[in-house]
């Protein structure tokens, strides 16, 4: 490996100010308000008062998804379901070879198919449509700019390198079997080994030793607390490169509008994706529309700024019509973002009663070509190496993370961004301590964990944990999973020559930061904040729009009950409508466990602020104090009386002088950090190596529930997605960076017969960050299920060392 001459050290990656933090200050985020859907900044408000009981009204109610009926009917608009007049079809060009010098692409064949309007390469976008550029200012980061079309070269297997324009989708696809890429490939480099070799040949010539970042940094008397150790206890995980799947593909439509440009996508980040057109295209962002479709499922995959967006809006401006394209599952797997891929080797300084005094930790995160926008090349690097300590109370810890560049397909978020690796090194570390001092896992997190006397606890790397009870955590779940009863059906299906194993993950993360989080990260462009506008319309309906796009998550309902809590009219009566950038004010989107977080707080704050305002044109309308006044279900009620004004009524009679459309865009001051520990068992069959999973518990705390039931979907949701990933997902590429995993055949996801029973337990500590009192919850069972499901296997075979996933193949090797 290249001996590496820099040492970038960075602060903390979410620390909030140190003395805040300790005097447990509780803080609100800014305040926007709009009378004309253009926010205008006013003082921080104190929105204390305006704090809401769990289960009181419309919060804590296990409401049915308001947005079902409309998807069981088949009355969903996802992008696909989309056909504007006129519309073209786009097929594109991908590489299919991971690295090479690329010298162009003859379309003159393409240009003269049946049906084909146009057809593009690198050439034709030359002073019109600007490169993929990644803003960032974190010290020692590097993020080469990703061109739309490939110009010189290719950098992974599934990297666009032309375009073509037809009257339906078949004749693009076909005209594509005419186009000649001249393509003199080159070795590529795959893995960490590979990459950092001293000889390695370089991704980009601007990424010297194949690094786009290496962070080191020393927190407290590392090397004393390793002399102080009775003993060292060192391990190594690694995670696979994997995808979100989600149901639905990407897809985008772009139709120029006047001097701009609308574009449908199935995307998570709506006014990010504009913001990337508007640069690229050198438009002004107001000329550039996004409207995000229903879309099919995300977890992390949509919510970055493609090349094939700003493409398609190129395109469109360029034809001078409506233009489409839709991806294909192999196109997916080939270039829609991957995750993860990452090792980390981790010693630890431990005294006998398995206190962890230090703890040392070197990170390789596989990158792939590119750094995406807006994250650059640092999520899993940042994220793992922020929260390796846990929820453990470890005060000297050393990292050592390394972004490497690779010819494989960029990576992106995917649920639980960085923490599922971190959670897996952390509980790994648990369980071999305890195996090496002849202790009770269990026995050993409990001495470890962060207490509750300690809150508001600053973590090692600057997380601010607000709030919580892990011990507690532990606890619940190991009494629902009936530990001590689980241990005693171990021990006697290991008399009976049966592999059972236990398995437990806790774990603390961080959701729905705010703007403070992404500067202090050095991501530029990403605002931090979220609107939500509120309205009645002339019919008296009350109407939600948010800068958080569905996903299928629930969040229309969630978005209904908050709304409904802050107006105190019925959430069966709201009507939320997905994000569009021309409708809402600027926001960050749906990742990061936002929307209950960031977007429901602004949809609170807004609901009551329109209260306030129907309340103020009602008592003009009646005549009547607004003290005499309130919102009963769809009517304002006068005290005492029998006579009132129904919305409708009020919204017809209102004469603009009391506007009832209202903006509020809110800033987090800091993240929020649910909890959870999850409890697993498992058997393995020695014969075949295949894994049941027998029993599963989790016990978790996501702060305030809006809607128990929709919170429940995504725990278990998430425990589904670490099944995969502990026992079967891998995308795998060959030496030469072919992709081996480019359909389902290849690349197993879990079905329902995987997925086992969950049984799911809330502990409810409130968020102090605002005044809903919610944490996000939608990638904490991807987070915890990881590391149980990796420990319990672990524990079956009693094994140490352990790389993801846990195949029937790779277990019967291990067991050799």
């Amino acid at each position: 490996m290249a001996v590496f001459d820099r040492d970038v050290h960075i602060e903390p990656f979410l620390g909030e100010d140190r003395k805040d933090v300790a005097a447990g200050q509780h803080k609100v985020g800014r305040l926007f308000t709009s009378r004309d859907r253009h926010p205008v900044c006013v003082d921080d408000g104190d929105f204390s008062e305006m704090a809401i009981p769990a289960e009181v009204g419309p919060i804590g109610r296990s409401l049915k998804r308001l947005e079902d009926g409309r998807l069981l009917r088949g009355e969903g608009r996802f992008i696909d379901d989309l056909e504007p007049d006129g519309c073209f079809h786009v097929g594109l060009l991908r590489s299919p070879v991971a690295s090479g010098r690329l010298s162009g692409v003859d379309t003159s064949a393409a240009r003269a198919a049946p049906g084909v309007v146009a057809a593009f390469s690198a050439a034709d976008l030359e002073g019109s449509c600007r490169p993929l550029n990644v803003h960032l200012t974190t010290p020692g980061a590097v993020s080469p700019e990703r061109p739309i079309l490939a110009t010189d070269r290719v950098r992974f297997v599934g990297e666009i390198m032309a375009a073509v324009v037809a009257d339906s989708r078949y004749g693009a696809e076909d005209a594509l079997e005419l186009m000649s890429p001249d393509i003199d490939p080159s070795p590529a480099v795959v893995s960490f080994e590979d990459a950092l070799s001293e000889k390695a040949p370089l991704v980009h010539e601007a990424v010297a030793e194949n690094l786009y970042y290496l962070g080191h940094r020393s927190y407290g008397d590392v090397d004393g607390a390793f002399e102080r150790a009775d003993v060292l206890v060192e391990g190594e995980v690694t995670h696979p490169r994997v995808s979100a799947a989600p149901i639905e593909g990407r897809g985008v439509i772009a139709a120029p509008d006047g001097e701009g440009v609308v574009v449908w996508t199935s995307t998570q980040i709506p006014h990010l994706v504009a913001d990337g057109i508007a640069e690229c295209l050198g438009l002004e962002r107001p000329r550039v529309r996004v409207v995000a479709a229903d879309v099919g499922g995300g977890f992390g995959i949509k919510a970055q700024v493609y090349p094939e967006e700003i493409l398609l809006a190129w395109i469109a401006r360029r034809v001078g019509t409506a233009v489409k394209w839709i991806e294909s599952r192999s196109e997916h797997m080939q270039s829609a973002s991957h995750a993860r891929d990452q090792n980390v080797k981790f010693s630890a300084a431990v005294r006998k009663d398995g206190r962890v005094l230090g703890l040392r930790a070197t990170i390789f995160s596989s990158i792939g070509a590119y750094g995406i926008r807006p994250f650059g090349p640092l999520l899993d690097p940042m994220g793992t190496a922020g929260l390796v300590p846990g929820p453990y109370d470890i005060r000297d810890y050393q990292y050592d993370s390394y972004a490497v560049a690779t010819n494989k397909c960029p990576e992106g978020p995917y649920r639980g961004v960085g923490m599922v690796t971190a959670v897996l090194a952390h509980e790994r570390l648990m369980d071999l301590i305890a195996a090496r001092l002849g202790l009770d896992p269990a026995e050993v997190r409990r001495v470890n964990f962060v207490r509750p006397a300690q809150m508001p606890y600053l973590s090692v790397t600057g997380h601010p944990y607000e709030s919580g009870d892990y011990a507690a955590a532990l606890e619940t779940a190991l009494q629902k999973f009936d530990y001590p009863g689980a241990r005693k059906d171990q021990d006697r299906a290991r008399g009976e020559g049966r592999l059972l194993g236990i398995g437990i993950g806790s774990y603390v993360e961080y959701t729905g930061a705010g703007s403070s989080t992404f500067k202090r990260r050095g991501m530029e462009d990403i605002p931090g904040t979220d609107t939500a506008r509120v309205w009645l319309d002339d019919d008296g309906k009350v109407h939600v729009q948010t800068t958080s796009p569905a996903i299928g998550q629930g969040s229309h309902t969630t978005f209904a009950q908050v709304a409904a809590a802050g107006l105190g009219v019925e959430p069966e009566g709201v009507i939320v409508e997905q994000t569009d950038t021309a409708r809402v004010g600027q926001g960050t989107g749906s990742f990061m466990s936002r929307g209950s977080v960031t977007a429901a707080t602004s949809a609170y704050r807004a609901a009551a602020l329109l209260r306030e305002a129907i309340l103020d044109a009602a008592s003009y309308q009646l005549d009547q104090p607004v003290e005499r006044l309130s919102i009963d279900g769809s009517s304002v009620l006068v005290e005492g009386e029998s006579g009132g004004l129904t919305l409708a009524q009020l919204a017809g009679g209102h004469d603009g002088e009391h506007s009832l459309d209202v903006s509020v865009t809110y800033d987090a001051v800091q993240a929020s950090y649910p909890y959870a520990t999850h409890a697993c068992m498992v058997e393995v069959d020695a014969a075949t190596g295949a894994v049941q999973i027998l029993r599963y518990v989790v016990a978790e705390d996501c702060g305030v529930l809006i809607n128990p039931m929709i919170v429940e979907g995504q725990v278990t949701g998430g425990v589904a997605q670490a099944v995969g990933a502990a026992l079967m997902e891998e995308v795998a590429y060959g030496p030469d960076g072919e992709l081996r995993s480019g359909t389902f055949l290849d690349y197993l996801i879990p079905s329902v017969g995987e997925v086992p029973p969950v049984q799911i337990e809330h502990l409810v500590t409130p968020s102090t960050v605002h005044e809903l009192g919610t944490k996000g919850v939608g990638e904490g069972g991807t987070i915890g299920g990881t590391a149980a499901i990796a420990n319990a296997v672990a524990d079956a075979l009693s094994i140490s060392e352990l790389a993801l996933p846990l195949t029937p193949d790779r277990i019967i090797a291990l067991m050799r």
